[in-house]
């Protein structure tokens, strides 16, 4: 049987113990599967069936997952402890973690409590719900790839920077430049995992290139002392939590295909690191 972990803020509570003294997770629902479906079809005025639908809209509700829960303890007040402690999380959004076997997948949503009754001796039954508006469930576990700007030099000869259009002497090859940045990101899950990407230090240019297709996802402000974030799910670019995605010179949002990978290069002036993070995603 799985174990179900709620989080809000500071407050935690785990369902799945076996102990007098325990909060019992004894069913889960809505954790599988796909929420309802938001498609629209039109039907084929003369001929069977409906048009084709083109795969962007094929598009999920919101996930709802309803915990059957047993407050167990030795005693009433004991009973009555562990419901005010699963009440608590009520009014509040927090984070949702099932910990079944090898898979250990998160959503966050709004809790919702409801039990039979009052506290008896032994203990109560109720229902946890959690209504998560992001349908898509993620791994816990975070992956990271770093990515730092190359030279700008692709080599060659170096030519006078007065307006002689003349060869400096010593001739100069110049620096020969380093490869760019290249990292290859891989999503183990049922659902196209989206990254966010976030550009600290002191660089210009930046552009992230997805080597299979060439999309671009480009930044023409400069990241300076406050960090750059680009969200790929929401496709928007913000400082210090201020939309800046009027600043994307090209709008390319990298995506992580449902048992795929992608690779992307970085091409960016001056010095600092781009960190890369996803998670495994399920839908």
């Amino acid at each position: 049987m799985p174990s179900a972990t709620i989080d809000v803020g500071a407050r935690s509570v785990t369902f799945g113990g076996r102990n007098a003294f325990s909060l019992v997770l004894m069913t889960i629902e809505g954790w599988y599967g796909t929420p309802d479906a938001k498609v629209s079809l039109t039907e084929r005025g003369q001929g069977t069936g409906a048009y084709p639908v083109d795969p962007s809209s094929v598009l999920y509700s919101a996930r709802t997952v309803t915990l059957s829960v047993a407050a167990c303890g030795e005693g009433r007040d004991e009973v009555a402890a562990l419901m005010d402690s699963v009440d608590a999380l009520a009014g509040g959004v927090g984070t949702l973690r099932v910990a079944d076997g090898e898979s250990d997948t998160v959503a966050t949503g709004y809790v919702a409590v409801d039990w039979d009754r009052g506290p008896w001796r032994d203990g109560n039954t109720g229902t946890v719900t959690v209504v998560c508006p992001d349908p898509r469930r993620y791994g816990a576990a975070w992956y990271r790839a770093y990515l730092r700007p190359g030279a700008t030099s692709a080599g060659g000869l170096e030519w006078a920077q007065d307006g002689t259009h003349a060869l400096p002497w010593p001739l100069s090859f110049g620096g020969g430049g380093r490869a760019p940045s290249v990292a290859t990101l891989h999503n183990a899950g049922t659902s196209a995992a989206y990254p966010t990407i976030t550009a600290s230090g002191d660089m210009g240019g930046l552009v992230l290139t997805d080597t299979a297709t060439g999309a671009q996802l480009g930044y023409a402000g400069r990241v300076g002392s406050q960090p750059v974030v680009l969200d790929c799910l929401a496709r928007t670019a913000s400082v210090s939590g201020v939309d800046s995605s009027r600043l994307l010179s090209s709008r390319g949002f990298p995506s992580v295909p449902a048992g795929g990978g992608v690779t992307l290069a970085l091409s960016a002036t001056g010095t600092g690191v781009v960190e890369v993070a996803w998670r495994d995603t399920y839908i």
